[in-house]
């Protein structure tokens, strides 16, 4: 497992594919944003498996390893890097979980102010 990997696969989940998250995953997100506070930028091995064993707990712990395989197995030989270097990592991923989490409220919010005045 390269941690960059399931770090990148994590945040392109948050901005491109959030309909992966189940509802119960988006109620746990916060607490998710909190242990990767504890982390260090430099502590990739750590961030990447604190995303992984959440990612176990949400239903999503397959859909992540069919990601990670996919990656190495389209991987080849290797090329120069096209993905920048991730760099402030914990609050890159704070940050995105927090906007996320936050968008995802706002929907739900708007869902059911929708819902209540259908009913009148």
């Amino acid at each position: 497992m390269e941690p960059e990997q399931v770090i990148a696969i994590f945040l392109k989940w948050l901005h491109e594919n959030p309909s992966i998250f189940t509802p119960t995953a988006w109620k746990r997100l916060p607490q998710l944003e909190e242990e990767i506070a504890e982390s260090a930028d430099d502590e990739l091995f750590p961030i990447a498996f604190t995303i992984s064993k959440w990612c176990g707990k949400n239903g999503l712990g397959e859909q992540l390893r069919d990601c990670l395989r996919k990656d190495f197995d389209d991987a080849g030989e290797p090329t120069p890097s096209t993905t920048p270097p991730l760099t402030n990592i914990t609050q890159t991923l704070r940050t995105s979980i927090e906007d996320s989490y936050k968008k995802i409220q706002e929907i739900a919010a708007n869902n059911q102010s929708d819902t209540s005045n259908d009913s009148n």
